[in-house]
Protein backbone atom coordinates (compact mmCIF):
# COMPACT_ATOMS: atom_id res chain seq x y z
CA UNK A 1 0.00 0.00 0.00
CA UNK A 2 1.35 3.44 -0.97
CA UNK A 3 0.62 5.97 1.67
CA UNK A 4 1.86 9.58 2.20
CA UNK A 5 2.57 11.32 5.45
CA UNK A 6 2.47 14.94 5.20
CA UNK A 7 4.61 16.10 8.09
CA UNK A 8 6.68 13.60 8.63
CA UNK A 9 9.29 15.79 10.64
CA UNK A 10 6.74 16.64 13.05
CA UNK A 11 6.46 15.53 16.80
CA UNK A 12 3.74 13.52 15.72
CA UNK A 13 4.61 13.07 12.21
CA UNK A 14 8.26 11.23 12.74
CA UNK A 15 6.22 8.78 15.80
CA UNK A 16 3.71 7.56 12.28
CA UNK A 17 7.02 7.56 10.29
CA UNK A 18 8.80 5.20 12.77
CA UNK A 19 5.88 2.96 13.34
CA UNK A 20 4.93 2.60 9.62
CA UNK A 21 4.34 -1.66 8.88
CA UNK A 22 6.71 -3.31 6.91
CA UNK A 23 3.93 -3.72 4.05
CA UNK A 24 3.47 0.33 3.46
CA UNK A 25 5.82 1.73 0.53
CA UNK A 26 5.82 5.37 2.92
CA UNK A 27 6.81 8.43 1.69
CA UNK A 28 6.94 11.32 4.32
CA UNK A 29 7.39 15.27 2.96
CA UNK A 30 9.03 17.78 5.40
CA UNK A 31 9.27 21.88 5.15
CA UNK A 32 12.66 22.84 6.37
CA UNK A 33 14.05 19.79 9.01
CA UNK A 34 14.79 16.72 6.79
CA UNK A 35 14.38 13.88 9.40
CA UNK A 36 15.96 10.84 9.31
CA UNK A 37 13.96 8.30 7.96
CA UNK A 38 15.75 4.77 7.42
CA UNK A 39 14.16 2.82 4.21
CA UNK A 40 10.91 4.94 4.00
CA UNK A 41 11.02 7.89 0.82
CA UNK A 42 10.93 11.23 2.20
CA UNK A 43 10.68 14.34 0.33
CA UNK A 44 10.43 17.87 0.88
CA UNK A 45 7.37 20.00 0.38
CA UNK A 46 6.24 22.88 1.45
CA UNK A 47 1.94 22.23 1.20
CA UNK A 48 1.36 25.92 2.03
CA UNK A 49 2.92 26.51 -2.07
CA UNK A 50 -0.25 27.42 -4.43
CA UNK A 51 1.40 26.48 -7.81
CA UNK A 52 1.72 22.04 -6.28
CA UNK A 53 0.22 20.35 -8.67
CA UNK A 54 -2.07 18.39 -6.08
CA UNK A 55 -3.64 16.00 -8.87
CA UNK A 56 0.03 14.33 -9.56
CA UNK A 57 0.72 14.15 -5.78
CA UNK A 58 -2.49 12.66 -4.72
CA UNK A 59 -2.51 10.27 -8.00
CA UNK A 60 0.42 8.51 -6.58
CA UNK A 61 -1.41 6.85 -3.24
CA UNK A 62 -3.78 4.86 -1.84
CA UNK A 63 -3.96 6.64 2.03
CA UNK A 64 -2.56 10.21 2.74
CA UNK A 65 -2.50 11.24 6.20
CA UNK A 66 -2.38 14.98 6.60
CA UNK A 67 0.06 15.64 10.23
CA UNK A 68 0.97 19.20 8.86
CA UNK A 69 0.07 22.18 10.82
CA UNK A 70 1.54 25.29 9.81
CA UNK A 71 2.25 27.33 13.04
CA UNK A 72 2.86 31.04 13.85
CA UNK A 73 4.33 33.17 17.29
CA UNK A 74 0.57 35.43 17.43
CA UNK A 75 -3.08 34.70 16.88
CA UNK A 76 -2.85 37.21 14.15
CA UNK A 77 -0.16 35.26 12.16
CA UNK A 78 -2.05 31.61 13.33
CA UNK A 79 -4.84 32.97 11.99
CA UNK A 80 -3.17 34.59 8.30
CA UNK A 81 -0.75 31.19 7.55
CA UNK A 82 -4.14 28.97 8.64
CA UNK A 83 -6.19 31.04 5.81
CA UNK A 84 -3.36 29.37 3.67
CA UNK A 85 -3.45 26.53 4.73
CA UNK A 86 -7.23 26.07 3.98
CA UNK A 87 -6.67 27.53 0.65
CA UNK A 88 -3.78 24.44 0.16
CA UNK A 89 -6.39 21.66 1.92
CA UNK A 90 -9.02 22.81 -0.56
CA UNK A 91 -6.99 22.58 -3.57
CA UNK A 92 -5.37 19.00 -2.24
CA UNK A 93 -9.37 18.13 -1.89
CA UNK A 94 -10.20 19.23 -5.59
CA UNK A 95 -7.40 17.33 -6.55
CA UNK A 96 -8.32 14.18 -4.87
CA UNK A 97 -12.42 14.31 -6.03
CA UNK A 98 -11.15 14.53 -9.53
CA UNK A 99 -8.80 11.59 -8.82
CA UNK A 100 -9.23 8.07 -10.04
CA UNK A 101 -7.74 6.51 -6.85
CA UNK A 102 -9.93 8.18 -4.80
CA UNK A 103 -6.92 8.05 -1.72
CA UNK A 104 -8.06 7.77 1.64
CA UNK A 105 -7.37 10.64 3.98
CA UNK A 106 -6.18 10.68 7.52
CA UNK A 107 -6.56 14.05 9.17
CA UNK A 108 -5.14 14.62 12.38
CA UNK A 109 -6.58 18.02 14.37
CA UNK A 110 -7.27 18.62 18.19
CA UNK A 111 -9.42 18.37 20.63
CA UNK A 112 -9.50 21.77 21.19
CA UNK A 113 -12.15 22.20 18.24
CA UNK A 114 -14.93 21.12 20.74
CA UNK A 115 -13.90 24.41 23.22
CA UNK A 116 -14.01 23.89 26.74
CA UNK A 117 -16.76 21.67 27.56
CA UNK A 118 -16.55 21.53 31.78
CA UNK A 119 -17.68 18.27 32.85
CA UNK A 120 -19.42 17.50 30.03
CA UNK A 121 -18.41 13.91 27.93
CA UNK A 122 -17.58 15.05 24.43
CA UNK A 123 -18.50 12.52 21.80
CA UNK A 124 -17.41 12.23 18.14
CA UNK A 125 -20.97 13.68 17.15
CA UNK A 126 -20.51 16.93 19.34
CA UNK A 127 -20.72 20.09 17.39
CA UNK A 128 -17.61 22.29 17.42
CA UNK A 129 -16.68 25.38 18.98
CA UNK A 130 -12.77 26.06 18.85
CA UNK A 131 -10.72 27.48 21.54
CA UNK A 132 -7.32 28.44 22.29
CA UNK A 133 -4.99 27.56 19.49
CA UNK A 134 -7.68 26.12 17.45
CA UNK A 135 -9.56 29.04 17.42
CA UNK A 136 -6.72 29.38 14.61
CA UNK A 137 -6.11 25.96 13.38
CA UNK A 138 -9.88 25.28 12.34
CA UNK A 139 -9.75 27.86 9.86
CA UNK A 140 -7.40 25.55 8.13
CA UNK A 141 -9.46 22.01 8.89
CA UNK A 142 -12.90 23.33 7.26
CA UNK A 143 -12.22 22.11 3.96
CA UNK A 144 -12.33 18.08 5.44
CA UNK A 145 -14.99 19.03 7.69
CA UNK A 146 -16.90 19.79 4.52
CA UNK A 147 -15.39 16.93 3.07
CA UNK A 148 -16.51 14.50 5.41
CA UNK A 149 -19.99 16.40 5.11
CA UNK A 150 -20.23 15.66 1.68
CA UNK A 151 -20.40 11.73 2.69
CA UNK A 152 -16.65 11.41 1.31
CA UNK A 153 -13.68 8.57 2.75
CA UNK A 154 -12.43 10.60 5.31
CA UNK A 155 -11.46 10.06 9.22
CA UNK A 156 -11.07 13.46 10.96
CA UNK A 157 -8.82 12.57 14.18
CA UNK A 158 -9.49 14.53 17.34
CA UNK A 159 -6.14 13.73 19.54
CA UNK A 160 -6.34 15.29 22.58
CA UNK A 161 -2.80 16.06 24.67
CA UNK A 162 -0.45 13.59 23.14
CA UNK A 163 2.48 13.00 25.09
CA UNK A 164 5.80 12.39 24.26
CA UNK A 165 9.27 13.53 24.71
CA UNK A 166 9.09 15.94 22.01
CA UNK A 167 5.86 17.30 23.02
CA UNK A 168 4.34 20.14 25.46
CA UNK A 169 5.17 18.21 28.31
CA UNK A 170 8.92 18.54 28.49
CA UNK A 171 8.13 22.74 28.24
CA UNK A 172 5.18 22.63 30.75
CA UNK A 173 5.88 20.23 33.22
CA UNK A 174 9.87 19.10 33.69
CA UNK A 175 11.62 22.02 32.78
CA UNK A 176 10.52 24.63 34.93
CA UNK A 177 11.31 24.15 38.67
CA UNK A 178 7.88 23.45 39.71
CA UNK A 179 4.98 21.62 38.79
CA UNK A 180 2.58 23.64 38.22
CA UNK A 181 -1.50 23.46 39.12
CA UNK A 182 -3.50 25.52 36.46
CA UNK A 183 -6.13 27.87 37.93
CA UNK A 184 -7.74 25.08 40.29
CA UNK A 185 -6.48 22.24 38.41
CA UNK A 186 -10.21 20.69 38.52
CA UNK A 187 -10.22 21.30 34.07
CA UNK A 188 -10.54 18.00 32.23
CA UNK A 189 -7.51 16.39 30.14
CA UNK A 190 -7.70 13.97 28.07
CA UNK A 191 -4.09 12.38 27.17
CA UNK A 192 -3.24 10.43 24.49
CA UNK A 193 0.60 9.04 24.07
CA UNK A 194 2.11 9.57 20.36
CA UNK A 195 3.04 5.91 20.11
CA UNK A 196 -0.32 5.53 21.05
CA UNK A 197 -1.63 7.83 18.46
CA UNK A 198 0.95 6.70 15.92
CA UNK A 199 -0.69 2.67 15.87
CA UNK A 200 -4.33 3.74 15.67
CA UNK A 201 -3.27 5.80 12.88
CA UNK A 202 -2.28 2.89 10.89
CA UNK A 203 -4.91 0.73 12.36
CA UNK A 204 -7.22 3.13 10.50
CA UNK A 205 -5.09 2.86 7.16
CA UNK A 206 -5.24 -1.06 7.45
CA UNK A 207 -9.03 -0.63 8.07
CA UNK A 208 -10.50 2.67 7.10
CA UNK A 209 -13.08 4.10 8.67
CA UNK A 210 -14.49 7.25 8.17
CA UNK A 211 -15.68 9.95 10.43
CA UNK A 212 -14.63 12.07 13.25
CA UNK A 213 -12.82 9.41 15.66
CA UNK A 214 -11.41 9.77 18.83
CA UNK A 215 -8.30 7.19 19.29
CA UNK A 216 -8.19 5.34 22.46
CA UNK A 217 -7.01 7.38 25.73
CA UNK A 218 -3.61 6.61 27.54
CA UNK A 219 -5.43 8.60 30.42
CA UNK A 220 -7.67 11.15 31.56
CA UNK A 221 -7.68 12.67 34.66
CA UNK A 222 -7.84 16.69 36.32
CA UNK A 223 -4.98 18.37 35.36
CA UNK A 224 -4.33 18.37 39.19
CA UNK A 225 -4.61 14.67 39.09
CA UNK A 226 -1.86 14.75 36.47
CA UNK A 227 0.66 17.43 38.12
CA UNK A 228 0.41 15.51 40.88
CA UNK A 229 1.67 12.19 38.88
CA UNK A 230 4.24 14.08 37.68
CA UNK A 231 5.34 15.24 41.57
CA UNK A 232 5.29 11.33 42.41
CA UNK A 233 7.65 11.00 39.46
CA UNK A 234 10.25 13.68 39.93
CA UNK A 235 10.03 14.77 43.20
CA UNK A 236 10.03 18.25 41.84
CA UNK A 237 7.32 20.62 44.25
CA UNK A 238 4.04 21.54 42.80
CA UNK A 239 2.81 25.55 42.90
CA UNK A 240 -0.28 27.01 41.90
CA UNK A 241 -0.51 29.38 39.21
CA UNK A 242 -2.78 32.21 39.89
CA UNK A 243 -4.63 34.68 37.98
CA UNK A 244 -1.99 36.97 37.49
CA UNK A 245 0.65 34.09 36.45
CA UNK A 246 -2.17 33.66 33.71
CA UNK A 247 -2.34 37.01 32.59
CA UNK A 248 1.51 36.60 32.05
CA UNK A 249 0.12 33.84 28.98
CA UNK A 250 -0.41 35.01 25.25
CA UNK A 251 -4.47 34.15 25.07
CA UNK A 252 -4.61 31.42 22.70
CA UNK A 253 -1.88 29.67 25.23
CA UNK A 254 -4.00 30.18 28.28
CA UNK A 255 -7.18 29.11 26.70
CA UNK A 256 -5.73 26.11 25.81
CA UNK A 257 -4.08 25.18 28.89
CA UNK A 258 -7.49 26.07 30.90
CA UNK A 259 -9.97 24.04 28.61
CA UNK A 260 -11.74 21.34 30.05
CA UNK A 261 -11.60 18.31 27.55
CA UNK A 262 -12.93 15.23 28.62
CA UNK A 263 -12.93 13.11 25.23
CA UNK A 264 -15.33 10.28 25.23
CA UNK A 265 -13.17 7.18 23.83
CA UNK A 266 -15.91 4.42 23.99
CA UNK A 267 -14.05 2.66 27.01
CA UNK A 268 -17.30 4.21 29.76
CA UNK A 269 -14.73 4.82 32.67
CA UNK A 270 -11.60 2.77 31.70
CA UNK A 271 -9.16 5.59 30.37
CA UNK A 272 -9.69 6.99 34.81
CA UNK A 273 -8.99 3.03 36.56
CA UNK A 274 -5.94 2.32 37.90
CA UNK A 275 -4.35 -0.18 34.74
CA UNK A 276 -4.15 3.27 32.72
CA UNK A 277 -2.64 5.78 35.59
CA UNK A 278 0.17 2.92 35.80
CA UNK A 279 0.43 3.42 32.12
CA UNK A 280 0.57 6.82 32.35
CA UNK A 281 2.75 6.97 35.21
CA UNK A 282 5.17 4.56 33.37
CA UNK A 283 5.24 6.86 30.26
CA UNK A 284 6.35 10.32 32.77
CA UNK A 285 8.95 7.92 33.93
CA UNK A 286 10.15 6.93 30.40
CA UNK A 287 10.41 10.72 29.48
CA UNK A 288 11.74 12.13 32.57
CA UNK A 289 14.55 9.40 32.85
CA UNK A 290 15.74 11.15 29.29
CA UNK A 291 15.52 14.39 29.98
CA UNK A 292 18.72 16.45 30.46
Amino acid sequence: MRVLLLGASGFIGRSIAAKAPDNIELTGTYYKNKPKFGTHDIEQLNYLEPTIDWQQVVSKYDCIIIAARANADTEKSRNSVSKMGQEAFRNFIQAVNESSSKPFIIAINGSLTYGDRGEELIRTNDDIKPTGYARSYAIAEKPFRDFLTAGNKIAIIRAPWVLGAGSWFPVMYLAPKHIPILKDGTQWMSILSVDDLADYVWALVETPEAGVLHPTLTFRCRQKEFAKIVHLVTSRPLRKIGALGRRKMELQMRESILASIKLDDGRNGCSENQESEKKLRTLIEDIHSGFP
